[in-house]
């Protein structure tokens, strides 16, 4: 399930009014962001600085959200969260279903063409190296053209071809497809984490990520059960399936989502990648996302099938039953962590999921029993859950919408996470026990939680406590 989470950066948007009705500004601060509240630490290039305490909180100026108010950003409010953040829910669960309905098949439809294994593994690592590259050309597109065009373009770009791989003929338009897949893949990711972080107030941040996060779960639960029915009409099927959920998506996203123009006096100058990194949280953030794909989207997605396979003797129905247990777990975790994220703050969760994943991980593989795998995977699901409600927020409480390259850092950790994960694993695992393939990702995790601690003592995100 985390597998399709990663590779769903990928949809977008459109629809209705594209343009906007007015005409987008290319720095494009949320309207929501309009008056300050308290007056801004000191700057450096436009950002600003964190105290020499750093901690968890968000220190950049505090705003009045519109999102959050009934008759700002386009709607009001349900259930306390700007209603951007359901249709992305919405959004994530339409592309989850597509993306699970097409990629069970899509091995299978590229061997058709009678290419070698390897081959077949190229069509699926194309992808998220393509995403990888062109995350940077995302960034600098999003200040041109604001998050909401950035989500409907990268998710039109995705809807097309995975059209055209579907009427492919050679094996060498498939791989150009899905390559150019990768490039939509990318404007979606950092133009959904900018439309989030600009429509959220900060004591809605966990929260906010766990409930567009959940859409992925549940969709990603739910479209391989539907694609066995739809792959019985063909192996094309799934491809325009998928397409349309795509098309659905951007518009949802056209209709519900107005566009998000600058506040009065935004600071509209970019921001220097270099200035992020001053920001130990910037650090930690991107080291979590890293060694969480690394880990989940990676290593579990490659060696726990192996497993069941091979050395508990079970079918491939079997791995899936394990996953889709996980992931309810997951989906039933993400809730209260969200809101123990915006209570306590973000680095409590980071510094209980981190750890927990790291401990959980050398022990899936380690026993012979198919219940206990069944067990440790909930365990770890536990974990995935509290971290990934409050490495997202930790990323938005850092960095402003605007800073396109920060936001398509912060990408780039995960996809170069899920590419290095499987291929240092499955090299590990054919000369070691498969242990220390788990014990390298363990490693990352730990690392990953030491910085999370470097941040400095616990702090409750703005209005958190009046929230709660």
């Amino acid at each position: 399930m985390t597998s399709v989470h990663s590779m769903l950066s990928s949809q977008s948007t459109c629809g209705h009014n594209m343009e906007g009705r007015d005409a987008p500004d290319p720095a494009f601060l949320a309207r929501d962001m309009l008056e300050t509240q308290a007056p801004p630490a000191p700057t450096v290039a436009g950002l600003a600085r964190p105290p020499s305490g750093v901690s968890d909180a968000p220190d950049r100026p505090q705003v009045e959200w519109a999102g959050v108010g009934r008759d700002r950003q386009g709607g009001g409010a349900a259930f306390g969260l700007p209603r951007a953040v359901w249709v992305l829910a919405v959004v994530g669960f339409l592309i989850a279903v597509g993306f699970g309905v097409m990629s069970p098949v899509l091995p299978v439809y590229v061997r058709l063409f009678g290419v070698s294994s390897f081959l077949v593994g190229l069509v699926l690592s194309v992808f998220a190296a393509v995403r990888l590259v062109s995350n940077p050309a995302a960034g600098r597109l999003l200040r041109q053209l604001g998050p909401r065009r950035t989500v409907i373009g990268g998710c039109l770009l995705i809807a097309l071809t995975t059209f055209l791989m579907g009427t492919a003929n050679s094996y060498a338009a498939i791989l150009l497809w899905r390559g150019l897949s990768g490039v939509g893949s990318a404007c979606y990711g950092v133009g959904s984490l900018a439309l989030l972080f600009s429509v959220v107030p900060p004591h809605l941040r966990g929260r906010s990520n766990a409930l567009t996060g959940g859409g992925f779960v549940v969709g990603g639960m739910a479209g391989p059960a539907l694609g066995g029915l739809v792959s019985q009409i063909s192996l094309h099927a799934p491809f325009y399936f998928y397409s349309a959920t795509l098309l659905a998506s951007a518009v949802v996203v056209g209709l519900l989502i107005p566009s998000v123009r600058p506040a009065a006096g935004a600071d509209r100058s970019p921001v220097p990648l270099k200035q992020f990194w001053r920001d130990r949280r910037f650090v930690a953030a991107l080291a979590v996302n890293f060694a969480q794909a690394w880990q989940s989207m990676g290593v579990r997605a490659l060696l726990v099938p192996l497993f069941v396979v091979e050395t508990l003797g079970l079918t491939t129905a079997a791995t899936g039953w394990a996953f889709t247990i996980a992931a309810v777990v997951q989906f039933a975790c993400l809730a209260p962590a969200g809101w123990a994220s915006d209570r306590f703050g973000r680095r409590p969760l980071l510094l209980f999921g981190l750890p927990l994943m790291a401990l959980v991980s050398p022990a899936l593989t380690a026993g012979h029993s198919y219940p206990l795998l069944v067990g440790l995977l909930g365990l770890y699901s536990v974990g995935a859950a509290a971290t990934g409600s409050s490495a997202q927020a930790l990323l938005a409480d850092t960095v402003p919408a605007t800073a396109g390259t920060a936001l398509a850092a912060y990408q780039m950790a995960s996809d170069s996470g899920l590419i290095l994960g499987p291929l240092v694993a499955g090299a590990l695992v054919d000369v070691v026990p498969r242990v220390w393939a788990w014990a390298v990702g363990s490693v990352l995790l730990l690392v990953a939680s030491g910085l999370v601690f470097t941040c400095g003592p616990r702090a409750v995100p703005t209005e958190g406590r009046r929230a709660g």
